[in-house]
């Protein structure tokens, strides 16, 4: 327990400079790696931020995320609610937009997908790209120095290709001036 507390100390005495004049208002460039609990979904963001009143946010950026059958790529955007300004919780609400991408079963199709002179041969497979759209609630914690801002946050996604799971997120950002 001594050496967690040390190195809290540390922290705070090493980033007490840049602490002081730290605004998360300024318009912010993210960068966020997300994951569910059991890494069966993963992904990575990079987005701007910046925040239109002292209370709320907003994020726009581009995402792309993979589950054990599926890639997706795409743009995610979220308002947030918010408070203070060094130390900032939220709760927002995002969508993410974009496509999937998986292997469908290309065995039947009457097309030689795997140019391979062969029509139809079993295990054929293609890739098949559809419009996938995720709807996600957030809740986080911000904390932003003049230099650096760190985000936790966790995010419940609901797609028509999987509904309910809880995305946890890191993210790291630094103010655009």
């Amino acid at each position: 327990m001594f050496g967690i507390r040390s190195v809290l100390v540390w922290l705070l005495l090493a980033f007490w400079p840049a602490y002081s004049e730290a605004s998360p208002c300024k318009p912010q460039f993210e960068g966020a790696f997300w994951a569910e609990k059991d890494l069966r979904i993963v992904g990575l963001d990079a987005a701007y931020s910046a925040c239109p009143s002292w209370f709320s946010g907003v994020r726009v950026g581009a995402s792309y995320f993979a589950d054990e059958r599926f890639e997706y790529k795409g743009v995610t955007s979220s308002v947030r609610l918010q408070y203070g300004e060094h130390v900032s919780p939220f709760v927002g609400v995002g969508v993410l937009v974009g496509m999937a991408s998986h292997q469908a079963d290309a065995s039947t199709d009457k097309l030689d997908n795997d140019r391979n002179g062969q029509i139809d041969e079993p295990g054929e497979t293609y890739m098949k790209h559809e419009f996938s759209a995720v709807l996600y609630p957030e809740v986080g914690i911000a904390w932003y120095t003049r230099v650096v801002g760190i985000t936790l946050s966790a995010r419940r996604y609901y797609s028509s290709t999987f509904s309910g799971n809880i995305i946890y997120s890191v993210g790291f950002s630094t103010p655009l001036d």
